[in-house]
């Protein structure tokens, strides 16, 4: 469906939110193999002036009510205070409609809207983020890379450890701190003490940007309990909170999408489902055939509202050669790479030659 096509369900929700626009920011996932740049999108900073750009033009020279749209799997937990500031630049009330997936720093940037709004669907996640920097482990399956540590794992190894030895999570005396204390040293022994010092301010970041999110609207609750529901109270980062969770957790932010709004929020993630292939994975061997060199560009995300279209593009250039057995040899000339022999395994080099965030001039 061309965005031509989709500007009747942005019209159809609005009609069913009167006084309000609907802007939809959608960060795609669709799978690859070998995974391929630029067709699982991250929630980034980068996103900032495109969202700008639509909602300037959407709001033409008057104020509006923001609806955002927004299906991400998270990313870039200190790209959320950005992006939410500037939603409200032009909405301080604006609302979340969530008709899937709303994961980690989605979750975290629903907490700055004044009400998040769930269908049957939906999803949000934990916000405990992952630190990754120069001083965390190498990454011993990919030589070169180095593994994120996720906070909360941080925190479990010492709820761990002071439980087996029949501790309190956080000692009383010399006597439990000197119990703990090999332990502290085995784990700074495998993480850097910078790494394992990283973790604890992306802890401390949450929490404040969380409670902060929290503030910008004012409700009866308790926000550290929020908070502490989105991060420990779950354990697994991995946990998704259906929206009957979520209300037991947020109360009155949250609300339920009526049957009518929940069935135009589905049509519409269905619309960007099959516009963009996002639940068929792209396999890279039928992309490219049987050509040595190919060029190819991918969607990787959309910012819209009926008034402005954004795209997020990457060009890649796609070169693949067979791969000889172990123990064969064969001359080449200087420069020249392994061509494509069939019955062999095939590598594939992958270049990116461009990327980001452009005006949608397509009608894609």
């Amino acid at each position: 469906m061309a965005r031509a096509a989709r500007q009747e369900l942005f019209t159809k929700i609005e009609a069913l939110r009167p006084g309000r626009k609907l802007v939809c920011f959608f960060n795609f996932d669709r799978m690859s193999t070998p995974p391929i740049p630029g067709l699982l999108l991250q929630f980034h900073m980068e996103a900032k002036e495109a969202l700008y750009r639509v909602l300037k033009d959407s709001a033409g020279d008057g104020d509006i009510k923001i609806d955002l749209c927004l299906y991400t799997r998270g990313g870039d937990t200190n790209s959320v205070w950005p992006i939410a500031s500037i939603l409200r630049e032009f909405d301080p009330d604006f609302e979340v409609l969530v008709p899937f997936r709303c994961h980690s720093s989605g979750t975290l940037l629903a907490l700055g809207a004044k009400r998040i709004v769930l269908g049957p669907l939906s999803e949000l996640s934990p916000i405990d983020p992952s630190t990754g920097n120069q001083f965390n482990p190498l990454d011993p399956v990919m030589p070169g890379n180095r593994l994120a540590i996720a906070v909360e794992d941080v925190n479990s190894f010492r709820s761990f450890v002071a439980k087996a030895l029949g501790l309190k999570e956080t000692p009383e005396s010399d006597v439990e701190r000197d119990q703990l204390m090999p332990f502290i040293e085995k784990l700074v022994a495998l993480v850097h003490p910078l790494a394992l010092g990283n973790v604890e301010r992306a802890m401390r970041q949450i929490e404040l940007l969380g409670r902060t999110l929290l503030e910008l609207h004012e409700v009866n609750e308790n926000r550290d309990q929020i908070v502490k529901g989105l991060t420990t109270a779950l354990w697994s980062h991995v946990h998704m909170i259906n929206r009957n969770e979520a209300k037991a957790i947020l109360g009155e932010r949250v609300v339920f999408a009526e049957a009518p709004l929940a069935a135009a929020m589905d049509e519409l993630l269905r619309s960007y489902e099959d516009a963009f292939s996002l639940r068929s994975a792209m396999f890279l061997n039928k992309l490219t055939g049987d050509d040595p060199i190919t060029k190819s560009r991918f969607i990787g995300g959309v910012l819209e509202s009926t008034a402005q279209s954004y795209l997020f593009r990457t060009w890649l250039v796609v070169r693949q050669q067979s791969t000889l057995p172990q123990n064969v040899q064969v001359q080449l000339p200087v420069g020249q790479p392994m061509p494509l022999v069939p019955g062999l395994a095939r590598e594939y080099h992958v270049e990116v030659e461009e990327q980001g965030w452009a005006r949608n001039k397509e009608d894609l």
